[in-house]
């Protein structure tokens, strides 16, 4: 893939988990990204084309340590290849496993796919983004349903999708078969962490504590959370009653505004971004998720929040539909109105979730021994076909 594994969304941690856990089943594992002087090229053209920002500073260096990625990789390596080197470390591999992004596969399109060992795509990045009103999501949506995409995926050996409406869509839109895996997540893993404690932060003992953990951007709709919260504060009945607790980054306008709500609303607590190390045990201390996102492929916040048995609110999007078992183990409102009654309803205690089976939903779902049983059939399918 091509950002540093120090970004730390939510295909980071995919990666991070896959290499460490195929490397201890025995298969030698890597990731390969490409160097900081390439992701700074790439993010100074990103700038450009998206803010208009030609020659304002750019932070690229990522959210996360550096040394904790290499902790968490355990056996499996992390190794960072340039334009120049790029063929020939991929060349020392069997099967080359590659985000789809478009300058992921523009990458290697350009160096050959015959040139190199036989390509899985998995798709981390929704091809479709509905609900757009950016022009860049709309720029998106045209570009990844285009012929050149199409154009790009020709001559990879399968297609790796993570929810139920990629698989239909790839299929529909553009005629190509696709195979579907969810990620594997371990529970045991998630609450064995949960006692890495932060001492300097604290929450609500009294009152409903709500949590939003995730990139503040357009995808997480932001913009809907920051409705969601003047609605809240309208209302003094459950206004007194919730504690809301913002953690993330990214946009530097959202940024602000959240801070803004921070300052102004009491209730309102904005933390920043914390080190995915922490986030078992601040979950621990949540009584709900709240995740407006617009667009997902299958988000690890969600995934995080009922592997610690948390209900979540969320959009009926793809990703979170397919976590998310609506009344039983959270809610999928259809629109902003049902998102803000889910909220009254659970701070009212008209609606109860059981925590044991928001827990069993996502161990029984994302059984960590049965994904990775079919992860390394598909890998080994691929290589058998070569």
């Amino acid at each position: 893939m091509l950002p540093l594994l120090t970004q730390g969304g939510g295909a980071e941690k995919y990666f991070i988990n896959l290499a460490r856990n195929f490397s201890k089943r025995g298969y030698e594992t890597d990731i390969i990204t490409m160097d900081e002087n390439f992701f700074r090229r790439f993010a100074r053209v990103l700038h450009i084309f998206a803010l208009g920002n030609f020659l304002g500073k750019i932070d690229t260096g990522g959210r996360e340590n550096e040394e904790a990625v290499e902790k968490q990789l355990d056996e499996a390596r992390w190794i960072k290849a340039s334009t120049k080197n790029l063929r020939n470390i991929l060349g020392n591999y069997d099967v080359i496993y590659a985000k789809n992004e478009l300058v992921d596969l523009a990458l290697l399109k350009f160096i050959g796919y015959k040139k190199l060992p036989p390509i899985i795509v998995g798709v981390h990045t929704p091809v479709f983004y509905p609900g757009t009103k950016s022009f860049i999501s709309r720029l998106h949506n045209f570009l990844y349903l285009s012929f050149f995409y199409k154009w790009l995926l020709k001559g990879t050996k399968c297609i790796h999708v993570s929810n139920k409406f990629t698989k239909s869509i790839i299929r529909g839109k553009l005629n190509i078969e696709s195979k579907l895996v969810y990620y594997p997540f371990s529970v045991k893993n998630i609450t064995d962490l949960a006692n890495k404690n932060i001492s300097n932060i604290n929450f609500s003992a009294e009152k409903k504590n709500i949590i939003f953990s995730g990139r503040l951007g357009e995808q997480k709709g932001i913009d809907i959370l920051i409705n969601i919260i003047e609605r809240i504060n309208e209302n003094t009945n459950l206004r007194d009653k919730v504690c809301v607790n913002i953690f993330g980054s990214g946009d530097k306008e959202y940024e602000s505004e959240i801070r803004s709500l921070a300052e102004k609303f009491s209730f309102v607590k904005y933390f920043g971004h914390v080190e995915n190390k922490f986030m078992p045990y601040i979950l621990s201390q949540q009584d709900l998720m709240v995740a407006p996102s617009k667009w997902e492929t299958l988000p690890y916040a969600i995934l995080e929040a009922q592997g610690m048995g948390v209900p979540v609110v969320a959009f009926d999007i793809p990703g979170p539909g397919d976590i998310i078992e609506d009344r039983r183990t959270g809610i999928l409102a259809k629109d902003e109105n049902e998102f803000l009654e889910a909220i009254k309803n659970f701070v009212d205690g008209k609606v109860i979730f059981d925590k044991s089976c928001i827990i069993a939903n996502i161990r029984k779902k994302f059984d960590p021994g049965k994904i990775y049983s079919e992860l390394i059939k598909m890998f080994q399918e691929v290589l058998c076909k070569n």
